[in-house]
């Protein structure tokens, strides 16, 4: 599984990065520190998931997804956040992401997140409604 990581956070990436390779023996492709920095990336179309901090300067998550997936459609892109609006999440389907894990349970879900996005299905913590009724 090939990966890319996008956060502003070097201290998260970067433990994120270990945890990825050293415990679920994926390959991290690719890093980037801002929606900037991701969308001038050369190794995007070889990620099989990429993992997207939304809350960035400049670009922001949101606004780069929309961005690359206007180019490239097939991109599996789950969101890695704080956020726990339930609007947030409809928000977050409604611009293409395919699931979200909170940064505070990440080591916990991460997998099943990067298993079932990568079988065409969506991952959403259960604790939030995808959309408003």
């Amino acid at each position: 599984m090939k990966l890319i990581i996008i956060d502003d956070n070097h201290q998260f990436r970067s433990d994120l990065k270990f945890y990825l390779e050293d415990q679920l023996h994926m390959e991290v492709i690719g890093e980037a520190s801002s929606g900037e920095e991701f969308l001038t990336m050369n190794t995007i179309h070889h990620a099989d998931i990429i993992l997207m901090d939304i809350v960035m300067q400049e670009i922001n998550g949101i606004e780069a997804t929309k961005k690359i997936l206007r180019q490239l459609s097939h991109l599996k892109i789950i969101a890695i956040t704080m956020h726990i609006e339930q609007i947030y999440h409809a928000e977050l389907i409604k611009v293409g992401f395919k699931g979200c894990v909170y940064k505070t349970d990440i080591f916990e879900n991460i997998e099943n997140a990067i298993n079932e996005v990568q079988k065409g299905h969506l991952y959403f913590p259960k604790k939030i409604i995808l959309y408003k009724n």
